[in-house]
């Protein structure tokens, strides 16, 4: 993002997060990628929507959430992240953050 971003109020990102957005109607490719946690960096790593994996009625409905650099737990866990090459799944992250 650098200075130019900063001025113009935009946050830095720390990291982005896979949403489940179908619930317990999620397919098993939504559900596998649920809270998985990438770094901006990561620039293979694609969020959702998926696009042929996804056998969700209606399409996949899952989001990016993203975490900025100022919340709270942010700069921890993405730390964290960065020490696992940038890519975890939600389980090592729900781990991480449970203790």
């Amino acid at each position: 993002m650098g200075w130019f971003g900063n001025k113009l109020g935009q946050k830095q990102v720390a990291y982005f997060q896979w949403h489940l957005g179908g619930g317990e109607h999620a397919c098993a490719a939504c559900r596998d990628k649920d809270g998985m946690a990438w770094l901006p960096e990561r620039k293979d790593v694609r969020g959702p929507p998926l696009k042929d994996a996804c056998t969700c009625p209606g399409g996949c409905t899952c989001r990016t959430l993203e975490i900025y650099a100022d919340d709270a737990w942010g700069p921890g866990n993405a730390e964290w992240i960065k020490k696992r090459g940038g890519l975890v799944t939600g389980a090592q992250l729900e781990k991480f953050i449970g203790g």
